[in-house]
């Protein structure tokens, strides 16, 4: 189970686990959404209707002023026999309807300093005429009731073109309240003034939170319900799935890994009931798995004919030692050696049968090929330790190496007695009295400067060795 641990460890974002936080992370986000536009739809729809009162009751209160003689009485701060009609008017409205102020004042500025001066302010019955001390009057100015940002948005009003009802809501000691308030000209088209209605909204608000929790509430226990049904149906269709589809993957690797036998390369599908992507995936990997191991088979069979074909491509056909082709590029080899590393020391030694064209000449062919084939056994049984080339008819070549290139002399001491022998033997017949000739040259990297230059000067002491046997045989 190495290899299934090894997936499961290197999986640091499990499906499931990426699917659950995702269905958490969708639903908590669209209870916030839905919340806030549940809330702002709310609040939207409230507001309308309040605007709408207010607006109305504003050009209501708006068509009884008379701007000129209410904008000499700012100015002159004395009260006409207009004003308090007004004043009695405004009283009347703010009894007939659901209003918590209403009121006229004059936001001013002097010297950058901001304030508010009350011009009338509707009053209920009991406090106009029983409990008036807290009653405004004309030119009273507050310096700390309203704060500058107000003061300022209040200003903005007064001047404001063309002239439109502004809407705000205004945070006060007694709770929240939702203004109106459009500004007053005189009939020089100067403003003088701002009439404004506030209306109290805290209960209101309170219910559009409360309903907007309780909708959150709802939306919530639906996200719930639709996340379990959501990740049961995945965790039964998709990631149930995937898991034994991963299970019978890294099973199938772990049986795979090493396998000699390529028969026992079997992918066990799993067993699904949806017949969905997953399902169709299984098969494809069942049917990749069928391929794959077709694959392997013939490529192990062409390597295996490869190989063969390589084998005899590089072997000689009568001795059965490596030819001439492989010779060839174990020099290139040797070659590269010395061009990119530290060379070894090394050895060639050239070995030439004596007498081959006589032989087949008189003894014919097969009897030469006894002869190549015996000094071929000599060769190889004295310099066990190298590699033996047969580069043409009666020519051998041997890399010395190791330890045959340590006891070379002693080892070419050895063939040169050994071929004494047999071609002293009387016993023997002509093809089987082997005679050969042996020149040996070292790598030296300070004459030297490829392998072909030691094989040159390998091949010119045979030659030597070769006249100096003829000399001998007079």
């Amino acid at each position: 189970m190495k290899n299934n641990t090894n997936a499961k460890e290197n999986v640091k974002r499990p499906l499931s686990r990426s699917i659950t936080v995702s269905c958490i992370i969708f639903i908590l986000l669209l209870c916030a959404v839905l919340g806030v536009v549940t809330y702002l739809n709310y609040k939207r729809t409230l507001y309308q209707r309040y605007e709408a009162y207010i607006s109305d009751i504003l050009r209501y209160v708006d068509r009884h002023i008379d701007d000129d003689d209410l904008a000499n009485c700012v100015k002159t701060l004395k009260r006409s026999e207009k004003y308090d009609e007004l004043e009695r008017f405004m009283d009347g409205v703010r009894e007939d309807f659901d209003i918590h102020y209403l009121y006229i004042l004059t936001p001013q500025n002097f010297g950058g300093k901001w304030n508010i001066m009350s011009v009338i302010s509707a009053e209920t019955y009991y406090d106009r005429h029983i409990d008036t001390e807290g009653n405004l009057y004309l030119g009273w100015v507050s310096d700390d009731e309203y704060d500058e940002p107000t003061v300022r948005k209040l200003y903005r009003i007064m001047n404001q073109h063309p002239r439109s009802i502004a809407f705000f809501e205004e945070k006060t000691d007694w709770g929240l309240d939702y203004t109106g308030a459009i500004s007053l000209y005189d009939s020089e088209k100067n403003p003088y003034a701002v009439l404004a209605l506030d209306v109290d909204i805290t209960i209101i608000s309170k219910l559009i939170y409360g309903h907007t929790i309780e909708n959150f509430i709802y939306i919530i226990l639906l996200g719930a319900v639709f996340t379990f049904a959501f990740l049961w149906w995945s965790h039964r269709a998709v990631t149930s799935p995937i898991r034994l589809l991963e299970q019978c993957v890294s099973n199938f690797a772990k049986k795979s890994h090493g396998q000699r036998n390529i028969g026992e390369l079997e992918f066990d599908m799993p067993k699904l009931s949806e017949k969905n992507e997953v399902y169709s995936l299984a098969v494809t990997m069942s049917q990749m798995a069928d391929d794959m191991r077709d694959y392997v088979t013939g490529i192990l069979k062409a390597e295996k004919v490869a190989d063969q074909m390589s084998e005899l491509a590089n072997r000689d056909s009568l001795t059965g030692i490596r030819n001439k082709t492989a010779y060839d590029r174990e020099i290139k080899r040797m070659e590269y050696e010395l061009a990119t590393s530290e060379p070894v020391a090394f050895g060639i030694a050239m070995i030439d049968l004596n007498f081959l064209k006589r032989i087949n000449d008189t003894y014919g062919h097969e009897q030469g090929n006894f002869a190549i084939k015996k000094l071929c056994m000599l060769v190889c049984k004295t310099f066990t330790h190298s590699p033996v080339f047969r580069i043409g008819g009666d020519e051998f070549v041997v890399i010395l190496r190791g330890s045959d290139y340590e006891h070379v002399e002693e080892l070419t001491a050895e063939f040169k007695r050994k071929i004494s022998i047999s071609s002293a033997d009387e016993t023997l017949e002509p093809w089987e009295k082997v005679s050969a000739a042996i020149g040996i040259a070292f790598y030296d990297k300070s004459v030297d400067a490829s392998v072909v230059n030691v094989f040159s000067r390998a091949d010119q002491a045979m030659y030597e060795c070769k006249k100096e046997m003829k000399a001998m045989r007079g």
